[in-house]
């Protein structure tokens, strides 16, 4: 109770805007030291991975948090949800991965990697005798399975197959022996490289559970429901830093270090040098936030709103530090269901048709008020987002990222060339007579985003458009989307910063995450254009030609608005002082290199 009291006076003294705050939050690579690059350090015929950070302290546990109900999975490959993914991370590694610094494609399973033919042949080379927890060599085979078996097939469930079809053909993948693999392109494909890293799975475990299945439909299905939630933690086998010791659902997910990990410090001892990760599950920012003041959690990302709060208590305690990575990579927006399948039951109107009038959708952003949601939502800390490349991406169209200002006035004109009309009491009609009213779904989790559907509510009704606001548990949201069961959400994308071809599920035709119109359609004009502009785009390597076809596909979005973005919030980091080894980069965020991260001595 003295601590609530405590926090609660400090929010009574916080009379600064967010907004000068923020300015004054150090941004990552202004205060850090770059260390020299990983080596592979061979010990008793075993390529270590042997990171050049400063030696740390083995033992103790790191506390962080994950939003939301859980994971719905923890198979990597049958993720299609954040929470699934970033847990996934740690039990499972990628052959390569970002340099936190440069951005440039380093080896890390892999232990190095050449380019021929142009690029359309790429030779990888595993580290020599690294395992699985289980104690069973990682191999070429692995690899080769994954692609040919899990990827190829279909039936991983992130969408990640759809980012593989090159023009038409799959690339075909070879073992060559033990450690070394063939990937090949029948044509140059600039984003391949960072495709390749894509996570082996274990084909001693999935090779076994995907024989005699029947038709590919139930392989699939099968597949799919291999180590769920509910699966015993000794049942996994991972290659990542850690493994899961105990998942209780509504709570927490724990994980235990790997014993067979490949990645050691420059003693030449294994890492990770945490024993134990804790992730708590979190329902509600602001208890989660008293919880990181309170030393019950690490580290923990700063909502705009809070961040003047917060800083003034950094000054106060000085036991944490908070850092700010600047724009996120990811994107928010509101999308519409552009599909014209009748939903019978889940309404009394036909939505559809006011959400594929292109006039319709262009008057609903320009009455956004963005800026306002990036002041009182986001507490000043952030930007209005107008792209579909977020902020920071080095393929940002900068002609059209500053947007427009709210204005009303145009949004009526807009709506008048798209047939609607008011009535007298200010109502917006369409065509039919027809009141306009919809609801917005977004994840009953995330008070951001509820706040800004608020926002967007008073925008709208100020154009006669009455919008209802429904939260609903992220996981049944995600159902409710695949399902087409909905007529608008506001969501994000986690996005990147270096290929726009990482979205490609998105937008290409085919795409598994075709949101805004994800059953069999006649596809529209400008899909078509979409889908062209990155089956081209893959095709070249040269970035100025590539950036020119990425900034007419912003343009096209920009303009027909199947998503219309709305803010780009700064990442604003807390991190509690007794962690060594935090190195926050723009890249890499600030725990990317969790099995080099320790506890100091008290």
């Amino acid at each position: 109770m003295k601590f609530l009291i405590f926090v609660l006076f400090f929010l009574c003294l916080v009379i600064s805007s967010c907004r000068d705050v923020a300015c004054n939050v150090s941004t990552a690579q202004q205060h850090i030291n770059i260390p020299a690059p990983p080596k592979t350090e061979t010990i008793n015929n075993i390529d270590y991975k042997q990171v050049q950070t400063p030696v740390g302290k083995f033992g103790g546990v790191l506390n962080l948090s994950i939003y939301g109900s859980g994971p719905k999975t923890f198979n990597l490959w049958a993720s299609s949800d954040n929470t699934s993914s970033t847990l996934g991370g740690l039990l499972f590694d990628s052959l390569f991965e970002t340099d936190p610094d440069t951005g440039e494609v380093i080896p890390h399973l892999a232990k190095s990697y050449e380019v021929k033919d142009g690029g359309k042949t790429i030779i990888v080379k595993l580290r020599k005798g690294i395992k699985w927890s289980d104690g069973i060599p990682i191999t070429s085979d692995d690899v080769v399975f994954t692609w040919n078996n899990i990827v190829f097939t279909g039936i991983e469930g992130g969408g990640f197959q759809s980012l593989c079809l090159i023009d038409g053909k799959y690339p075909t993948v070879k073992k060559i022996d033990d450690t070394t693999i063939e990937f090949m392109t029948h044509i140059v494909f600039a984003p391949f490289l960072r495709q390749i890293g894509y996570q082996p799975a274990p084909k001693h475990i999935f090779e076994p559970l995907l024989k005699n299945t029947g038709s590919l439909e139930n392989t699939k299905k099968t597949f799919l429901g291999f180590w769920s939630t509910d699966t015993k933690p000794e049942r996994f086998v991972t290659s990542g830093p850690f493994k899961l010791a105990r998942y209780i659902q509504g709570e927490r997910i724990e994980f235990v270090k790997n014993k067979n990990y490949y990645v050691i410090n420059t003693e030449n001892k294994k890492l990770p040098y945490f024993e134990k990760v804790i992730y708590t599950l979190v329902q509600d920012s602001t208890l989660e936030l008293f919880k990181f003041l309170a030393g019950e959690i690490d580290v923990v990302s700063v909502r705009g709103e809070d961040v003047a709060l917060v800083k003034n208590l950094e000054k106060k305690k000085k036991n944490f530090q908070v850092i700010n990575l600047g724009p996120s990579s990811g994107t928010e927006f509101l999308i519409f269901n552009l599909h014209k399948e009748d939903r019978k039951g889940v309404s009394q109107y036909t939505p559809t048709e006011w959400f594929n009038n292109d006039y319709f959708r262009q008057a609903v952003s320009h009455a956004i008020d963005r800026l306002g949601i990036v002041d009182n939502v986001l507490g000043g800390v952030g930007k209005p987002l107008f792209t579909s490349e977020s902020l920071p991406s080095i393929f940002l169209n900068k002609k059209i990222a500053g947007g427009y200002p709210q204005d009303l006035k145009l949004s009526k004109e807009l709506l008048k060339k798209g047939g609607f009309v008011w009535n007298d009491s200010e109502e917006l009609l369409d065509s039919k007579g027809q009141k306009v009213e919809f609801t917005i779904l977004t994840n009953a989790e995330n008070i951001t985003r509820q706040a800004i559907a608020v926002i967007i509510q008073d925008d709208l009704k100020k154009l006669g458009i009455k919008v209802n606001i429904r939260p609903i548990d992220f996981n049944t949201l995600i159902g409710r989307s695949d399902s087409g069961d909905w007529e608008a959400i506001i969501i994000g994308f986690t996005g990147g910063f270096f290929e726009p071809n990482e979205g490609a599920n998105v937008w290409k035709l085919d795409g598994r995450l075709h949101m805004f119109d994800q059953k069999p359609h006649t596809p529209r004009n400008w899909e078509i254009e979409i889908d062209k502009i990155f089956n081209e785009a893959t095709k070249v390597i040269d970035f100025t030609y590539r950036k020119k076809l990425y900034d007419k596909f912003q343009e096209v979005v920009y303009d027909k608005l199947p998503f219309i973005y709305l803010t780009s919030p700064l990442r604003i980091f807390a991190v509690q002082n007794n962690l060594g080894n935090i190195r926050p980069t723009i890249y890499g965020g600030v725990i990317y290199n969790m099995e080099s991260i320790y506890k100091k001595s008290k």
